[in-house]
Formats: C-alpha cells, sequence, structure tokens
C-alpha cells in the first residue's frame, strides 16, 4: 500500500514540507526519529505522537516510514509487475485466462488495481482541478 501512495504523491511538496520518504535524502535526525534501523512495522503513538505517519492528507496511515517499503526487493518487483499489469490492461502473469493464474496473483490484483485506479484517478483529477487549495495568484487580483 505505502508503494502505491508514494507513486503516487507529491515528492516536492512532501520535501517542502520536510516529509521526504526517499531514503537517501533522509536527515539522518529523521531517520532516527522514524527509527528506520529497527526491525519493526509497528510503532504506534505510544512510540512517539507523529505514528501514525501519512503520506498524504486523508491517506492510509502507516506504523512504519512508508519509505521502508521500498527496501524490500521483492515487494518492489512486485509492485512494478502489479503496476505493468494495471497499466497495460494485461492481467495474465501466466499462460492461459484468469482462472490459470496463481492465486497469490489473483489475491494482489484484486486490492491492487482498485487501489491504483482511485490514486491514478485522483491525480489525474488534481492536474485538472487543482488541490483544491487557493494559488496565491489566483487572490491578488481580487
Amino acid at each position: 500500500m505505502a508503494l502505491v501512495e508514494l507513486s503516487f504523491a507529491d515528492h516536492s511538496e512532501l520535501i517542502k514540507q520536510g516529509r521526504s520518504f526517499t531514503c537517501s535524502k533522509c536527515d539522518d535526525k529523521i531517520k532516527a526519529l522514524r527509527r528506520c534501523k529497527e526491525d519493526r512495522e509497528d510503532f504506534t503513538a505510544k512510540d512517539a505522537s507523529f505514528w501514525p505517519i501519512y503520506i498524504s492528507p486523508g491517506g492510509e496511515p502507516f506504523s512504519f516510514c512508508p519509505g521502508k517499503a521500498t527496501w524490500d526487493n521483492e515487494a518492489m518487483a512486485i509492485f512494478k509487475i502489479l503496476t505493468i499489469a494495471a497499466e497495460s490492461g494485461n492481467i495474465e502473469l501466466c499462460a492461459g485466462g484468469i482462472y490459470d493464474q496463481p492465486d497469490w496473483w489473483i489475491e494482489y490484483l484484486s486490492w491492487f488495481l482498485p487501489r491504483y485506479s482511485h490514486h491514478q484517478f485522483t491525480s489525474r483529477a488534481k492536474m485538472i482541478l487543482g488541490d483544491g487549495k487557493k494559488s496565491a495568484t489566483s487572490s491578488q487580483g481580487k
């Protein structure tokens, strides 16, 4: 889930807010606060007031730093294949029809495709309609 949200996030806005989830660009103090080196993904408000972490307002709450999701090579590979399936419409991982696909693939597609589609729609809507925030230039001429 974190990989889907990160792929559609406005990274320039996150950087402006001091909330980068790109580990290579993350400050060591932030890494220490987010406890990135710990082998845990279950932080709560008892651990620190900023848990859970949200990538974007209204998004999923994460009990670990979402940037950590990029550390898992297998998860990244599956995410890339799922993204290609969503973009191309070719959901067949193996030869044959939908019934010939592995159970794990069908399970992943069943939650990934709707979420990916939602984020894609929202992203496109924001490009066309804006994000609902008033821009500085729109209020100056009034």
